[in-house]
C-alpha cells in the first residue's frame, strides 16, 4: 500500500497531454521561455557547409559556404509545446509590446517602424504557427505528432514571412528586386536547418516538459486528497473485518 501511494503521488506529477493550467508555476515558465526567446533572438551559430556552384566556363564546382543562423524559429516551436498554444500566444504577445515600446529586442532593432521590416512578417508567421502547430500538439503527445507539427510550423513561418514581403513590395516599402534576395537569405539559405533543429529539440522536449510540468501542475485538491484517503482506509478496514470473519 506504502509504494502504491507513492506512485500514485509521483504518477500525478508526470505530464500526460493535460491542458496547461493558470498557476504561479505556469507564469514562471512564461517568464522564462521570454527569456529564452530574446537569447535565441541574439545567438548567432555559424554553420559551414559543402555547396554545389554553377561557374561559367568551369561547370559544376564544389565550395564551402558560411551561413550565420540563429535559431529563434525551432525556440519559438518548442515554446509552443511547453506553454501550449494560448500561453505561447500570450508570452510572444509581450515580446511584441516590449519589441515596440520598450527595449529593442527584434533582430535589427524595434519600435513600431519595425512592421515595414521585412523581417517582420516571419513574426507574423510566428502566430500562425503557434495557431497550427500548437493545435496539432493537442491532439495526442506522441513523436510523430510533434514532428509534423513542427514541420508545418517551419513552413506556416517562411510562407507568412514571403507573403509579408510582397505585400510590403505592392505599398512601395520596398523594392520588388529585393524580394528574392530576402527569400534567398532568410529562406532558401536557412530554412533546411529550421526544420532539423525544430525537429530535433522537439523529439526531447517532454523530457523538458515533464520537469517544468512539477512547477506548472496545480497543487491535488486537499479535499480530494481527504476523500480518496478516507477511500483507502476503508478498504482497508473492510479487508480487515473480512480477515477476521474468515478466522472467526
Amino acid at each position: 500500500m506504502i509504494n502504491k501511494r507513492y506512485k500514485d503521488i509521483f504518477n500525478q506529477y508526470i505530464y500526460k497531454g493535460e491542458q496547461t493550467p493558470l498557476t504561479i508555476g505556469t507564469l514562471v515558465v512564461c517568464a522564462l521561455c521570454f527569456l529564452f526567446l530574446i537569447i535565441a533572438t541574439f545567438t548567432q551559430l555559424t554553420i559551414v557547409h559543402p555547396w554545389l556552384k554553377i561557374v561559367p566556363d568551369k561547370g559544376i564546382s564544389l565550395y564551402s559556404k558560411t551561413i550565420l543562423y540563429t535559431p529563434q524559429i525551432p525556440i519559438m516551436l518548442f515554446i509552443i509545446y511547453i506553454l501550449g498554444k494560448y500561453y505561447s500566444l500570450i508570452m510572444f504577445a509581450l515580446y511584441l509590446m516590449v519589441g515596440f515600446f520598450i527595449w529593442p529586442i527584434f533582430v535589427f532593432g524595434g519600435g513600431l517602424e519595425y512592421i515595414q521590416n521585412y523581417l517582420f512578417g516571419y513574426f507574423i508567421g510566428f502566430v500562425a504557427a503557434i495557431f497550427i502547430a500548437g493545435t496539432i500538439m493537442q491532439l495526442n503527445n506522441s513523436l510523430k505528432t510533434r514532428l509534423i507539427a513542427g514541420f508545418l510550423g517551419v513552413l506556416s513561418i517562411h510562407i507568412c514571412g514571403f507573403i509579408y514581403c510582397l505585400i510590403l513590395a505592392m505599398f512601395k516599402v520596398i523594392d520588388f528586386n529585393l524580394i528574392l534576395p530576402i527569400v534567398n537569405i532568410v529562406t532558401v539559405n536557412k530554412i533546411i536547418y529550421d526544420i532539423i533543429f525544430s525537429l530535433a529539440i522537439l523529439s526531447i522536449a517532454p523530457y523538458i516538459k515533464n520537469i517544468l510540468w512539477i512547477c506548472m501542475k496545480p497543487k491535488p485538491d486537499s479535499r480530494k486528497k481527504l476523500k480518496n484517503s478516507r477511500k483507502r482506509n476503508q478498504i482497508i478496514r473492510d479487508n480487515i473485518n473480512q480477515h477476521r470473519q474468515d478466522y472467526d
